[in-house]
């Protein structure tokens, strides 16, 4: 059974959920597994949270729950879910605009809800890019999307938008989105 736990692990076959279902079967699961996999385990949950789409990042289960579930240092494990955010944080906000430049509605609003988990775990400052009207367009499909209030701000402050900006974006409504958001005909 622990070779069997072990492989499941290593190869990302094993959830926390399930983890939790052994540890409520009293399967002393812990000394089967090495802490090296169980610290792999709780950074591919965590990356799984980041990159969910949600923009939940809850800090009582990750923080807490997961690594006690885990039998892992705490302390370790919070070290491990701020650097990986402070990495996940730019390439959401760059996975954003590829999918903007996609004309990929679903996938830039499912990319901001990262960049706000992220930006949950480790608060942020005002992220810079280049294209400030790139941002501004990420900022009017969110707001189409009816996101929390809260997380529009949040989002409005991290991407830099004024509030005069983001005014006028509410305002246009669709006519605020990027040129040929909509789907185009050619004609040939």
């Amino acid at each position: 059974m622990a070779a069997a736990i072990e492989t499941a692990v290593s190869q990302g076959r094993l959830s926390i959920k399930q983890i939790r279902e052994l540890k409520e079967a009293n399967v002393n699961f812990h000394s089967m597994i090495p802490e090296s996999l169980r610290e792999n385990l709780f950074k591919k949950t965590v990356d799984q949270i980041f990159s969910s789409g949600t923009g939940e990042f809850e800090e009582e289960e990750v923080y807490h729950k997961i690594p006690l579930d885990l039998y892992i240092n705490a302390e370790k494990a919070k070290g491990v879910v701020q650097d990986l955010a402070r990495s996940r944080l730019s390439n959401s906000l760059i996975q954003a605009v590829a999918l903007l430049r996609q004309r990929n509605r679903p996938g830039v609003v499912s990319s901001l809800n990262d960049l706000l988990a992220c930006d949950k775990a480790v608060p942020s400052e005002p992220l810079s890019w280049e294209v400030t009207e790139e941002l501004a367009d990420l900022f009017a499909i969110y707001l189409k999307s009816d996101p929390a209030p809260e997380k529009l701000s949040r989002l409005q402050y991290l991407l830099g938008i004024s509030d005069s900006t983001a005014a006028a974006l509410r305002e246009m409504g669709d006519r605020g989105l990027p040129i040929g958001a909509e789907e185009q005909e050619f004609v040939f």
